[in-house]
Order: C-alpha cells, then sequence, then structure tokens
C-alpha cells in the first residue's frame, strides 16, 4: 500500500507549495506547537487554513505537541474546541494530559502521539493507543523492521520521518537548551544546542573541536517501496522552519518516489550531507554527525578564495545578482546583496567571479544562496472558515490525583548518606543495584529508553529486584510501570495534574517527581503533590549514537561548549548520554 505524504507547513507559502506539489495531508500549528519559532498560523489564519485544506481534498493535521502547565489547560481545552469546530482532521499530542482532555472534549478527533513522545517498543504502543490515540509517530530511531513489529503488536496506525533534520537526542528526551538557555524544546523553543560547535577533551586533554553532535540530514527516497511493503500508514517530511521552495521540492520528489519509484537530486537542499538514518539501519553502519557543517544553509553558490579590507573574493559555480540572499559558513547569518563589484566596478550580477563587501564572510567560507518564498502569505483571505461541528460542553477542573506523602529522595552516590539522611529514600540506577544494599530505602531508577527486544531482561531484572522489595521503581518510559509501586521520573515530562492521571492508568504509580521544565516553580510542584528529588546528574540527551564508536573516543571524555562550560559524556547500552553534575 501507498504510504500517506505529510508535509511540514511553517506558513501560508508553505501550506501553498505543499498543497501544489501533491501531499496527501499537511502539519501546522499556531499556539503551543514544537515549532514556535517558524512563521506559523494566527488562529483564523488556521481556521481559513483547514479550509483550504478540505477544499483541496488534504488532511489538516494541527501541531497541539508541547507539554502544558496546569495554569494553560483551560486555554487549551478552548483551542481544541476551536480545532474540532473548524474541522481539523487530527491533533499532534505530546502532552498526555492534553490527549486525555481531548478525549473528553472531541471523542471522534483523531489523536497522533508526537514522536515527541518518544515511541520506540510495542508495550507503550498499546498503553497509548488505549489511551486514545489513533496513530504514532515513532521514533526516529527504530529501523523498518522494528516500525513494522510496533504496528503488529499495537493495532495502531504508525507514521515515521522519512526527510529533513534529525535531532541529536531522542525527541522528547532532550533538555540541553532547557538547562542552558531556559529555551525549552518541550515548549516548542529549542535553541539547537546540538547544532552548537564544541572542544573535546579526554582524559584531560584537547582531542578535537568542531560540531561534534550535528547530525546529517534524513533522506529515505530510496527506500520508499521498503516503506510501503512494511506497512507504514503515513512518510513525515521535517522542515515548518523551511522556506516554500524547501517543502516544494521536496514534497514533490516523495511525491513521485511513491507513485512511480522515480529518485530525485535533493543535494541542493542540504549542507549537512545525507543519511539513512536508523530506519534504514544506516546510521548504526555509518558516521552520523556531519562535524563540519552546522545547520542547513541553502543553495551552494560559490566560494571565498580571500578575504581582506578590500571586500572578498568570491569564485561563483551559480549566479549571483543583486537582492539575492546569502549565507556564509562560518557565521551563518542571513544577508541581503546590494552591491557586487567585479574588476572594480559595480555590477547587477556575476556568475564566475565577484567581489562582495561583506565584512563577516571569510577566506575559505562556503556562500549558500537562501531561497525565498515565492508564494504570498495572504492567500487564505479568499478561503473562508468553515464551521463544520461542535465540541462537547466541557467545563475545566484539575485532576488531582491524590498521591501519599512520600519521603524526601536523594540520588544514592555512597553508603555514608544512609546514616547521614535517615529519613531519605534513595534513587539509584537499576544497572547499579545489588543485594547489599537496604532495598526498602531504595528507589530503583530503570532506563529512559527500551527496545522491544531489551524489555524481556528488563522486566526479569525488575522482577528479581522487586522480590528483595525495593521502596519503589522510578520510570519516565511508559511501558516499564507495572504492579509494583512506580514513582514518575523527572524525565517523563508529566507537567499537568491531568497527566499525572493519564500515568496512573499504566499501572502502580504511588507517586511523581517534578519534571525537568517544572523545576524552577515551586508553588506550582507542591500543589500538584511532586515529591523532592536532590542531588541527580541531569540527563541533558540520550542519543541512539555511540559517540564513543564515531569519534574513537576512549577514557572519561567532556565536551566543552563555546562558554567553556563542560558536559560529561558517558556510553549506556551502546547509547550516548551527555549529562550535567548538579
Amino acid at each position: 500500500m501507498k504510504p500517506e505524504l505529510l508535509a511540514p507547513v511553517g506558513s501560508p507559502a508553505s501550506l501553498r507549495a505543499a498543497v501544489e506539489a501533491g501531499a496527501d495531508s499537511v502539519y501546522m500549528g499556531s499556539a503551543h506547537n514544537a515549532r514556535m519559532r517558524a512563521r506559523n498560523f494566527s488562529q483564523p489564519e488556521l481556521a481559513s487554513a483547514i479550509a483550504y485544506c478540505r477544499k483541496s481534498g488534504v488532511k489538516a493535521y494541527i501541531t497541539l505537541n508541547t507539554l502544558i502547565f496546569e495554569k494553560e489547560l483551560p486555554e487549551v481545552a478552548d483551542y481544541i474546541r476551536f480545532l474540532y469546530g473548524h474541522g481539523a482532521d487530527a491533533l499532534i499530542v505530546q502532552d498526555l494530559g492534553v490527549a486525555k482532555m481531548a478525549r473528553e472534549i472531541a471523542p471522534d478527533l483523531p489523536l497522533h502521539a508526537s514522536t515527541q513522545l518518544s515511541t520506540h517498543n510495542s508495550k507503550t504502543a498499546r498503553l497509548l493507543k488505549k489511551l486514545g490515540f489513533s496513530r504514532l509517530i515513532l521514533a526516529r530511531e527504530l529501523t523498518l523492521e522494528q516500525a513494522g513489529r510496533i504496528r503488529e503488536n499495537s493495532g495502531a496506525e504508525v507514521e515515521t520521518f522519512c526527510h529533513g533534520a534529525l535531532c541529536y537526542s531522542y525527541s522528547g528526551k532532550c533538555y540541553f537548551s532547557l538547562m542552558q538557555t531556559n529555551r525549552s524544546a518541550n515548549r516548542g523553543a529549542c535553541a539547537q544546542i546540538c547544532r552548537f560547535p564544541w572542544k573535546l577533551y579526554c582524559g584531560g586533554k584537547y582531542v578535537k573541536s568542531g560540531y561534534l553532535t550535528s547530525t546529517k540530514d534524513l533522506n529515505t527516497l530510496p527506500l520508499i517501496p521498503e516503506i510501503s511493503k512494511a506497512g507504514i500508514a503515513c512518510v513525515k517530511i521535517e522542515g515548518r522552519l523551511k522556506d516554500a521552495a524547501y517543502v516544494r521540492g521536496v514534497v514533490s520528489a516523495y511525491r513521485r518516489a511513491i507513485d512511480t519509484g522515480g529518485q530525485a537530486d535533493l543535494s541542493q537542499f542540504t549542507s549537512r550531507g545525507y543519511t539513512g538514518g536508523y530506519l534504514s539501519d544506516s546510521a548504526r553502519k555509518e558516521k552520523l554527525t556531519s562535524p563540519s557543517a552546522p545547520s542547513f544553509s541553502g543553495t551552494l553558490i560559490g566560494k571565498a578564495v580571500k578575504a581582506d579590507r578590500k571586500g572578498a573574493q568570491i569564485r561563483l559555480v551559480s549566479p549571483l545578482k543583486v537582492g539575492d540572499s546569502i549565507r556564509s559558513s562560518s557565521s551563518g547569518k542571513i544577508i541581503e546583496v546590494f552591491r557586487i563589484y567585479r574588476n572594480g566596478k559595480e555590477v547587477p550580477s556575476a556568475s564566475d567571479e565577484c567581489t562582495l563587501l561583506i565584512k563577516t564572510i571569510r577566506a575559505g567560507d562556503s556562500l549558500y544562496k537562501v531561497a525565498r518564498a515565492q508564494i504570498e502569505d495572504d492567500f487564505l483571505k479568499d478561503y473562508a472558515p468553515l464551521k463544520v461541528k461542535s465540541a462537547r460542553e466541557f467545563a475545566f477542573e484539575s485532576k488531582k490525583p491524590d498521591f501519599a506523602p512520600i519521603p524526601p529522595l536523594a540520588y544514592f552516590r555512597d553508603k555514608k548518606q544512609l546514616q547521614e539522611s535517615a529519613q531519605n529514600r534513595f534513587v539509584v540506577p537499576l544497572s547499579s543495584f545489588t543485594p547489599d544494599l537496604p532495598a526498602s530505602k531504595m528507589v530503583i531508577d530503570t532506563p529512559r529508553v527500551a527496545f522491544d527486544e531489551e524489555l524481556p531482561a528488563l522486566e526479569k531484572k525488575m522482577r528479581e529486584i522487586s522480590a528483595e522489595k525495593p521502596f519503589a521503581f522510578m520510570v519516565s518510559e511508559p511501558s516499564l510501570v507495572s504492579e509494583y509501586a512506580t514513582i514518575i521520573s523527572p524525565y517523563a515530562n508529566a507537567t499537568n495534574s491531568w497527566a499525572l492521571c493519564a500515568w496512573k492508568e499504566f499501572g502502580n504509580v504511588i507517586g511523581a517527581t517534578p519534571p525537568l521544565e517544572m523545576a524552577h516553580l515551586e508553588s506550582e510542584c507542591k500543589s500538584l503533590g511532586f515529591a523532592s528529588y536532590a542531588g541527580y546528574k541531569q540527563e541533558l540527551m540520550i542519543s541512539e549514537n555511540d559517540l564513543f564508536f564515531e569519534l574513537d573516543l576512549e577514557g572519561k571524555c567532556e565536551l566543552e561548549d563555546p562558554n567553556r562550560n563542560r558536559f560529561g559524556i558517558t556510553r549506556s547500552n551502546g547509547r550516548t548520554v551527555i549529562l550535567k553534575e548538579k
């Protein structure tokens, strides 16, 4: 069967480009979406956009895929009513509380589980389906075989990313931007820390520099026949921060591949190079990162062979004209070209060599032309919003889970703590628990990620430890909630009362710790009944990429950012974890 082709829409211009290029469906957002830096849509524009999609025979999926705080829930409830009333075809959701609330407001409105939920095993997939999700946008780290197994075992539709930028970390499990810039990736404001330049130190010695966690872009055009055979319901293109020209070009290429098997050269749309990603398993067989390229740069037009006070001497490989927008590889800034010089004279355009009086261009820089939107954003004024149905009456109220008090929790470092803090309970990683520890004082912290093939061993280990009668298990992964007493981890992203109640439906949840997104909101944490948890290392990123293997590292290693902050790198089951000590 042919998979549905889902296109990114960050603006009205991109919407029209996607529809005209042959997308079956589009995803777009207004408030509370994971690309708040995109142009996005006002609510009136969104209503018109849905009407335009309906007239064009294209499905409109609305991104409501960020974590929501308690005080925002009433506003989000009104937004869901608005979207349902104007005919949205589905909501893409990360927050389990929002999903639970949407089921009450609009029971027949399809819910798609955002990739921010990081669905990477069949048990989690079944739990999400039971919660009301009809489609699961799977974690990017799965192979095609693993994705097909989740589809078979869960009975839910599955969707996979097929093209575009890749996050270095598992989506929904990255807190680097939050901790370094207070811009939360789970709240739509990622600062893309993984694209920063790093200095690498191992054993205290400098090793190398570069964009060491900047990944290549995903391209699965050759895999489309295999994706179709695997029963993947939908393939999704990333790119709501890209312009209309990008959307048109990439959607057209995938439309052709799906319909006829034809292939296209998409090299003009990346400066980082392409990878088949984890879906083809090539991400484990070849280098995933592109250390010399931090961001998408546009179409290559030339190179600066010299730069001094007289200007930058450019050797062009394609024409450049006054009014074009360009970006240099060193500064990354988009600059409009106002003047072009050739042999000392000002000219309107050049095709082989020229001089640019732009101070930010450095010798050796690659120059890229950045395409402008070719379609105006105001075309939606011709499409009147539709009022197609009414949501249920809904009066918002908090759903406090009423957890019993839990003693203060502290990360376990050594046995001295047992005497110094007798009233505490201590959190110890599942892999570090030993029988000589007093189990009744221990909370066993489970892994953040578990594929289908890893779950049996984890569950067996949990059964063995449960015989020692630990105080509880701590989880951030729904599939590891069980009949044993369970405390929700800070990495579970439960930021409101409805989300806490959703987690209670998974198993024997007796309490929760403050999510990293809310660590600074003391009064809100107290009102929701979160237990205190101190002293743990913050896992800023967890990546399926093995950076030790990729960069040939040994010993204790650290990454240093441009502000000289250092972060430890560890390896866990072949995965890379980047840490910050509290």
